[in-house]
């Protein structure tokens, strides 16, 4: 990973552990293929998260995704001249890396999307570096206990509150400027609940398979990021923790697909 990249402090999404998880990843391939990397974020959303860390990692990079407000609010605050956001791209345009950062879970047909995306753009040897939530982990439960109940709105409405009284942002990691509310997809919400398996047939069916696999965090939702996980130390154990646990018991998954035989 770059020395000069700036992280942010981790929070209970283990965001941060992604970023380094991902760019140890990209430096890795490129060391490999001894060529510049060209980078494919497909749903890369407003940037913040992951997007802006490729960047500075200093990829040739394309973010791609259809909610406009985030591209915008991307390519405001990320463009270089190595680096692009857009709605579409040409068929024929290929990529080293694919990047599917919290994309698969809202597809209503993943192994489509990714065949085409691997057939269409990924170069022979290319790599996918993900990250998807587990579809049964701890912060699966909690949003879900919480949507049964519907006390989806009201949970959300407490949390905003106790976050203005605390003067917590919702992406605390690396926006900087925490007072302006971020462009983000909200209508698009989680249509798909993986098991390691089930992940796995996604990526088969697209001719990859797992070449590195990590688990994030043991848990974390937005009810519990403003209560529990309000004090550090379990931040930090809330990741650490994740290492030692089989992957169905952590809460996200980050991972690496590589062309079967390659």
């Amino acid at each position: 990973m770059p020395r000069t990249l700036s992280l942010p402090p981790e929070d209970v999404f283990a965001v941060t552990k992604k970023i380094i998880f991902v760019m140890e990843q990209l430096e890795n391939h490129a060391v490999i293929s001894g060529k510049p990397v060209k980078v494919l974020d497909f749903g890369c959303g407003n940037g913040v998260d992951l997007g802006q860390y490729i960047i500075q990692g200093g990829y040739d990079y394309c973010g791609l995704d259809i909610h406009r407000p985030s591209l915008l609010y991307a390519s405001e605050h990320f463009s270089t001249p190595h680096a692009r956001f857009c709605t579409k791209i040409d068929d024929d345009e290929r990529f080293d890396v694919l990047v599917l950062s919290e994309v698969l879970e809202h597809l209503d047909n993943p192994s489509k999307i990714l065949r085409s995306l691997v057939k269409k753009h990924l170069r022979k040897g290319g790599l996918v570096i993900g990250s998807v939530p587990n579809g049964y982990g701890l912060t699966e439960i909690e949003k879900f206990i919480i949507q049964r109940l519907g006390l989806y709105v009201a949970i959300r409405a407490v949390v905003r509150f106790v976050r203005s009284l605390l003067g917590v942002s919702r992406q605390p990691n690396s926006s900087t400027e925490p007072d302006r509310v971020l462009p983000y997809n909200h209508s698009s919400g989680h249509l798909q609940f993986y098991t390691k398996s089930s992940l796995r047939r996604v990526a088969r069916s697209a001719g990859l398979d797992y070449d590195e696999f990590q688990n994030g965090s043991l848990m974390g939702g937005d009810l519990s990021a403003v209560t529990l996980f309000r004090i550090k130390p379990l931040i930090r154990f809330n990741t650490w923790i994740a290492e030692y646990l089989p992957a169905w018991a952590a809460a996200t998954w980050h991972f690496t697909l590589k062309q079967k035989g390659k």
